[in-house]
């Protein structure tokens, strides 16, 4: 009798353009511009066209939701402090 060990795991689904582009609320040129910039999830190559991970995109979309909700920890730009502890002034 052998054992094998049987891993539960959601079931993976891949995204088409349009679905991530409704998801995410993003016009195509943006989300390939943040794909080449490194800050938005890599398409998987499927055949002759492209997907997205369902799981990544729902990930970037919960980051985003984070940064809103808990500004100035994850090192954005929006706000925050200076050195001396004081809010930066604005340009003049």
């Amino acid at each position: 009798m052998s054992s094998t060990t049987e891993i539960t795991q959601a079931p993976r689904r891949l995204l088409r353009l349009k679905q991530v582009l409704d998801r995410a609320g993003l016009p195509k040129s943006t989300v390939y511009s943040r794909i080449s910039a490194g800050t938005f999830p890599k398409q998987i190559p499927v055949g002759s066209s492209v997907r997205w991970l369902e799981s990544e995109v729902e990930a970037w979309i919960k980051a985003r939701v984070d940064e809103r909700d808990h500004p100035g920890q994850s090192g954005g730009t929006a706000g925050g402090i200076d050195g001396d502890g004081d809010p930066p002034r604005l340009a003049a």
